[in-house]
């Protein structure tokens, strides 16, 4: 399995952004300069989480190394995106952003299908949350990370980091923690995955684990046939 990437983003776009160090629980800045912003995830990972009545959180979509959120999209004291891990982002004023997809095609082309894209993968998520069992639920996620970010492992079987804590995980899928414990521990006694608690990573039977969710043939065809969303160059 090796997902495609996306071009390299052109020079200009890198010479007008500004980068950013990001540490776990940090929020993103809805403004830059009192204009609405453009973020680019180059490494890490960033969580969107949804404030309802009562100050529940809920996480309802994910970005990873490639992905992309603009403020403007965000509904105020409702949603905000938050830094899972350190990692790095590149940032612009999307007054700046816009000038620059008016100029070169190969940016706007990059803006809208990552974001395309997102909307796609936000929508078989919530999907899983409404028709899905717990099982189903957890392996969608698990076979997503592997399509989008996994690599080939000597020992066999495909390797991926876990963006999200435990707790992170459960919010994310609509379980409890203890539900996920139970089904994670599950699909190590069938020897489909195995972890690496340190370094927070899964080695899984992509082909096996599959075969539990009805969504992986829609997940292959967002990350594996067509593009990956990767780290930007």
């Amino acid at each position: 399995m090796k997902p495609l990437n996306y071009d390299g983003l052109p020079p200009s776009l890198l010479e007008k952004a500004s980068k950013m160090t990001t540490r776990p629980g940090q929020s993103l800045a809805a403004t830059i300069d009192g204009s609405e912003a453009v973020y680019f995830v180059r490494s890490g990972a960033l969580i969107q989480e949804v404030t309802l009545e009562g100050a529940h959180r809920q996480i309802t979509e994910i970005l990873h190394p490639g992905g992309l959120v603009r403020t403007g999209s965000l509904a105020e004291g409702i949603t905000s995106f938050i830094a899972v891990r350190a990692g790095e982002l590149l940032r612009l004023r999307w007054p700046v952003f816009s000038e620059l997809m008016e100029r070169n095609p190969q940016i706007c082309r990059y803006f809208c299908r990552t974001t395309a894209l997102q909307d796609a993968a936000k929508a078989i998520h919530m999907a899983a949350l409404g028709q899905l069992d717990t099982q189903q639920r957890l392996a969608t996620y698990l076979v997503e990370l592997a399509m989008r970010n996994g690599v080939p492992s000597r020992a066999g079987g495909v390797v991926f980091a876990m963006p999200l804590t435990r707790g992170q995980m459960a919010d994310y899928l609509g379980l409890n923690a203890d539900t996920l414990s139970r089904i994670m521990s599950g699909l190590r006694a069938r020897g489909l995955i195995r972890q690496q608690r340190q370094k927070r990573t899964v080695t899984c039977q992509l082909e096996a684990l599959s075969a539990l969710t009805p969504a992986a043939e829609a997940l292959a065809k967002l990350f594996v046939r067509g593009v990956s969303l990767q780290p930007l160059g």
